[in-house]
């Protein structure tokens, strides 16, 4: 016999156990998830061969699919809602994907984007609790701080895992998949 039937900490009520004991806050689990998924995509720019950087696979340019997501990011993850600047000022990139880039970034500008936006990542999850995450976002109030993160995670690992199927198609190892199993 699989789930609740055989193993009754399978049951609903005690797998989302988020009582009061609980060790682990759901603010911090989020962090931890969002890390990790920012991470892998950001170790895709070093993994990708500089053959693969600027060639156009799956519809896109490789490192054009991680500027999509970083922009994502950038974009979702303001505090306040301030006019959006696209990264890049007077480069040609369509970071929305809706053109054929005119310019190209190395891997040291896309690195040092994606330092940046994880900065604006550590501020978003600086010093908030579970409640703020339940709250409406500053951006968007028919959604709230925690479906933008979750949202998110899931925009990350996409693209990240459309840039590994680009990488294993033409013969080179994928991004190593990081996972969390408890401290």
């Amino acid at each position: 016999m699989i789930g609740p039937e055989a193993d009754p900490d399978m049951r609903p009520d005690n797998l989302y156990n988020w009582g009061a004991d609980m060790a682990r806050s759901l603010a911090d689990a989020a962090r931890t998830h969002f890390n990790m998924s920012f991470d892998m995509l950001e170790n895709m720019i070093d993994k990708c061969p500089d053959s693969l950087w600027d060639k156009k696979r799956g519809g896109f340019i490789f490192w054009q699919q991680i500027l999509h997501a970083l922009t994502g990011v950038n974009f979702w993850m303001r505090l306040a809602n301030d006019r959006f600047t696209e990264p890049f000022i007077g480069k040609v990139l369509y970071p929305e994907l809706d053109g054929e880039p005119e310019d190209s970034l190395t891997k040291e500008e896309l690195k040092a984007y994606a330092r940046e936006v994880r900065s604006l990542c550590d501020a978003f999850f600086d010093k908030k609790n579970d409640a703020w995450f339940a709250e409406k976002s500053v951006l968007y109030d028919k959604i709230t701080n925690m479906d933008i993160v979750l949202m998110l995670m899931r925009h990350i690992q996409y693209h990240t895992g459309h840039c590994d199927s680009i990488l294993r198609e033409d013969g080179f190892e994928a991004v190593e998949w990081l996972d969390y199993f408890g401290d």
